[in-house]
């Protein structure tokens, strides 16, 4: 049995599109090098029937969360608690969030070297606006620096939607960052993001975004360069929407073919009213033009092509390293 494992957690909203996610996770890694675990969390025993035939047919292995075990928290503030209900077996942990696509291998991520009690996470995309002159910068500047982040260590601020894990370690960071969580929930913008930030940069090794790469950042021009494994759809509309800029058709594709592929599934398939689709559509291609002059010609892609650039692109399995001063 493989020591690591691709985990995810979800609840009822969100098996469905996680499912379709821990499916591509299992066909990009090689069996002996990682399992694929979806953990769930207040899913009827009916759907969980219904869910265990097609995983198991997929070779996915699904757990159950004890709502105890956690302390009563959500599927989004179970990941604090990883130690506590993934198997015992698995010493190194690849967590993922359920919207995220997998288009390459992830064996390289998988094979990295994560030291006991560190862990690798991609810088958040907010850091490669931190130094612009506008309100909305000065506003994300103003409100790390009041949860007590020096400028440099907000600049370091991380997404926690993909994270490479030594399992050694979690428990400490993740108890801290609870604790965190409940003295000051009323706070917190990003919940169990900032608390995590909080709570284990000292313990973060940063990673390339072509593991956690956002997907708008397509119209910041940067995606040959980094060329992205894991897309990350960061807000609304998701892809099993359906098909909305910067996506095609591709990343809605998935969804229909599990459908055709497990037609029991279909009652668990979200689907959009019209005003939502047009508003939807609307908003996207109005971002999209705000996005390409707002990142992909501004000092934002600079930022983001340096960040890569001092991680060093090739091989992709040799970030775990503390980023060069330049």
């Amino acid at each position: 049995m493989p020591s690591c494992c691709v985990l995810y957690i979800t609840d009822p909203t969100y098996f469905f599109p996680t499912l379709v996610s821990a499916m591509q996770a299992r066909r990009h890694t090689s069996p002996e090098k990682a399992d694929v675990l979806i953990c769930h969390l207040g899913v009827d025993p009916a759907a969980v029937e219904e869910f265990a035939t097609v995983c198991a047919a997929e070779d996915i292995r699904l757990v159950a969360i004890d709502p105890n075990v956690i302390e009563g928290a959500d599927a989004q503030m179970a990941r604090l608690f990883l130690n506590r209900f993934v198997p015992v077996e698995y010493s190194q942990y690849l967590y993922m969030d359920g919207d995220v696509h997998i288009t390459g291998s992830l064996d390289g991520l998988v094979d990295s070297y994560v030291p006991e009690g560190y862990f690798l996470a991609a810088n958040d995309p907010m850091t490669f606006q931190l130094s612009d002159n506008d309100a909305d910068s000065r506003d994300l500047s103003a409100y790390l620096i009041s949860l007590g982040m020096r400028p440099a260590q907000a600049e370091r601020y991380f997404n926690s939607g993909v994270l490479r894990i030594n399992r050694a370690g979690w428990e400490r960071i993740g108890r801290r960052a609870w604790e965190m969580v409940k003295a000051g929930e009323s706070r917190l913008r990003f919940s169990d993001q900032d608390a995590l930030n909080l709570a284990g940069a000292e313990y973060r090794l940063p990673m390339s975004l072509a593991w956690n790469f956002p997907i708008f950042m397509r119209n910041a021009r940067v995606e040959t360069h980094i060329k992205p494994v894991v897309y990350h759809f960061m807000s609304r509309p998701k892809p099993w929407d359906g098909v909305f800029a910067p996506w095609t058709a591709e990343s809605y594709d998935p969804y229909r073919k599990l459908i055709q592929k497990y037609p029991v599934l279909r009652r668990y398939q979200s689907r959009l009213s019209p005003a939502r689709r047009l508003r939807y559509f609307l908003q996207q291609n109005y971002k999209r033009v705000l996005e390409l002059f707002g990142w992909g010609f501004s000092q934002r892609r600079a930022r983001i092509l340096d960040y890569e650039g001092k991680l060093g692109l090739a091989p992709l399995n040799s970030f775990a390293q503390p980023l060069r001063s330049t």
